[in-house]
């Protein structure tokens, strides 16, 4: 099922919140340079789109806790 659009952090077709996500390391510093914001529900296989940081509205407003 392609569910594609709004980012969320579990699957709105079966609940479940493991994802499968493609990111990239820095090989340097072992911290994230970049993910793909396309994902896979590990239970179900319906294609979502992954939340970022930003997604998350902080007391700010402005995407930060």
């Amino acid at each position: 099922m392609d569910l594609r659009g709004i980012p969320t952090a579990v699957c709105p077709n079966c609940g479940n919140d493991e994802l499968k996500i493609v990111v990239k390391f820095n090989p340097d510093t072992y911290e994230i340079a970049m993910y793909g914001l396309e994902a896979e529900c590990f239970s179900c296989k319906s294609l979502l789109t992954a939340p970022t940081p930003l997604d998350i509205i902080g007391n700010d407003g402005n995407g930060f806790n």
